[in-house]
């Protein structure tokens, strides 16, 4: 198994490596929508892009092998499966999409998407006054960034390595493999991802209340218990999938739709 779960992490780090170059432009538009110009300029002004670019796809295909390795790994020990991400490097295995899991990953990824895009429009838009100041727009940009960066780094960072790796240690020190293990490792990853949004959150809003806070871990926790129940139930695959729709349903349908 070793040499497949290399080939395995080869082609999630190809993957994460293109993305890289839709990743850091779709970063930097939407640094340039929240700071002042002038500050923006002065961040980027040594910046050279193509070099910038490839450092940090090069930087992303680095950390995908490695997070994918250990979390094939791992998911190997704690039950979760990529049988069908394992068929394509595997002789006489052919799996698919099965009919019911697949839209039940489209389901989960469009309800994502409603509950963000919505939740701001009808709700935090009408108490915190900064987001009256930004108005979301459809990008091709963000669409690509998102369903590519998003639908394959960020699943393979926080399902398939950080879920996993929680579950295997709460294995080890919990001596139980209970439904509630994996509920705590879905949930800690989701807030855990949550978290990592607030210096960004800050630098837009200036300020972290409670309700900006509450906001954050919401919008960018939601779809992590979503796409951790795929993956815990379903398989990685579905997980992506699901993430992948969630920014398509937000792109093309909710963004459109009531902005």
């Amino acid at each position: 198994m070793k040499k497949l779960d290399v080939k395995l992490a080869l082609f999630i780090g190809v993957i994460c490596f293109g993305a890289g170059f839709l990743l850091l432009p779709y970063q930097l538009e939407t640094l340039k929508s929240a700071l002042p110009q002038n500050e923006f300029e002065k961040m980027t002004a040594d910046m050279p892009m193509v070099i910038t670019s490839l450092a940090f796809s090069a930087q992303l295909f680095v950390m995908s092998f490695l997070l994918a390795w250990a979390g094939f790994n791992l998911a190997r020990k704690t039950g979760f499966s990529f049988d069908i991400l394992q068929s394509f490097f595997v002789k006489g295995q052919k799996k698919s999409f099965a009919g019911k899991p697949f839209l039940l990953a489209v389901l989960f990824g469009v309800i994502t998407g409603f509950l963000i895009v919505a939740s701001d429009r009808f709700y935090f838009e009408n108490r915190i006054l900064q987001l009256n100041e930004f108005s979301p727009e459809f990008s091709w940009l963000g669409l690509a960034a998102g369903v590519i960066g998003g639908g394959v780094f960020e699943e393979t960072l926080l399902r398939l390595f950080l879920v996993s790796f929680l579950v295997w240690g709460f294995r080890k020190i919990l001596k139980t493999d209970g439904k509630a293990v994996y509920w705590a490792a879905i949930l800690i990853a989701a807030l855990g991802f949550a978290a990592l949004h607030l210096p960004f959150t800050s630098v837009v809003f200036g300020e972290l209340t409670g309700l900006i806070v509450f906001r954050s871990f919401l919008l960018n926790g939601i779809g992590g218990i979503f796409f951790g129940y795929l993956y815990w139930k379903k398989g990685f695959e579905y997980a992506i999938i699901s993430h992948m729709f969630a920014h398509i349903s937000m792109q093309l349908l909710f963004i459109p739709l009531f902005y």
